[in-house]
């Protein structure tokens, strides 16, 4: 059985804001060259990490509006903290998170703060074998905020994408070919930040093959199983392409089947559409569509379906900095007018 950590970091997002400041004005005196670390380390340790803080504002059509400053949770206010320790083959991994985020969406025990990450990794050849508490395969767009083109997701109700579990997994991996299989406790946890920790109630399987043999193109197809004991069976097929055209143009596309979303519906279908364009090398504007098509909520109801479009700039100050802004339209049941714009440091 996993054990659960949870530990309350207090001052984190305080630092963040702090850091992200020192950020900007190293950014408003050199523009063009690269800011120095913030960490220095041996060769065998390495630091990372991230912060994010934003303000955000939403128009719900019959019901209102929305404005967050700074505690809208993930993927939009968000520290972590990593740290890897490597020896030839062996590498160890682990990673604290601060999210303002509600009970329902925390670590155990209500937390806003807890470990993330926390896995063993032995490499030999093509193959790599990892144990411990990690990320799930699925999904074009990243969990970690600093790996996303824009703030927000294109899908909000397929439900198809889960995110961490704890297990081991196994991957290949060459120029042209990518491969790999994972068994964990779950692949529906109590919330996005772990599984169940129940080994005994069933399990979770995952896995994938990505094939890179054409230049410029990547083709990624994934499926998922949940067998938990109490639930009816879950799972989910996820399959995503990119291509980038040019040194500034890059496009991708995804789709998602899901069946016995975490919702309550039946299944569910969720795609998108995704373009994104670099004016400069600072630069840079994404223009997404998603679609969500919940199938069925029950026996005779049908949930509507949700039309995403979205316009996401951004200007990266130096490779630790960077602002972005985003404004998107969901078109459902209750249309939703959204604006924000974040603040990112990464080290």
């Amino acid at each position: 059985m996993k054990s659960k950590h949870c530990l309350k970091i207090i001052g984190l997002p305080t630092l963040a804001i702090a850091i992200a400041s020192a950020g900007a004005t190293a950014g408003t005196t050199e523009t063009t060259a690269a800011a120095p670390a913030p960490v220095t380390t041996p060769d065998w340790l390495k630091i990372s990490g991230y912060a994010a803080a934003s303000y955000t504002y939403s128009d719900f059509e019959g019901g209102g509006d929305d404005e967050s400053l700074f505690d809208l949770g993930t993927p939009f206010d968000a520290v972590k903290l990593g740290i890897e320790a490597t020896q030839g083959p062996f590498a160890a991994y682990g990673s604290f998170f601060y999210s303002p985020n509600s009970g329902a969406n925390s670590f155990a025990g209500g937390s806003e703060a807890g470990i993330l990450d926390a896995y063993a990794t032995y490499t030999t050849g093509n193959f790599k074998i990892t144990g411990g508490k990690y990320l799930s395969y699925l999904g074009f767009e990243a969990f970690d905020t600093v790996n996303m083109y824009q703030l927000s997701y294109a899908n909000s109700t397929t439900g198809g994408v889960p995110a961490y579990h704890t297990g081991v997994k196994v991957d290949y991996s060459t120029d042209i070919w990518g491969a790999g299989f994972s068994l964990s406790d779950s692949i529906r946890g109590p919330s996005f930040w772990e599984g169940d920790g129940d080994w005994g109630n069933g399990l979770g399987y995952e896995a994938y093959v990505v094939y890179k043999g054409i230049d410029k193109v990547t083709l990624w197809g994934g499926a998922a199983y949940d067998d938990t004991d109490g639930l009816s069976d879950f799972y989910s097929l996820d399959f995503w392409a990119s291509y980038d055209i040019t040194d500034k143009l890059m496009i991708a596309g995804e789709i998602i089947y899901a069946d016995n979303t975490l919702s309550g519906a039946n299944s569910a279908v969720g795609g998108l559409a995704f373009l994104k364009y670099a004016f400069t090398d600072q630069f840079s504007t994404v223009l997404r569509f998603g679609i969500d098509e919940v199938e069925s909520t029950g026996p005779t109801v049908t949930a509507p379906d949700n039309y995403k479009y979205t316009i996401s700039p951004s200007y990266s100050f130096n490779e630790h900095f960077l602002v972005r802004a985003e404004v998107s339209y969901t078109d459902s049941k209750s249309d939703v007018f959204f604006t924000g714009v974040q603040a990112l440091l990464k080290f």
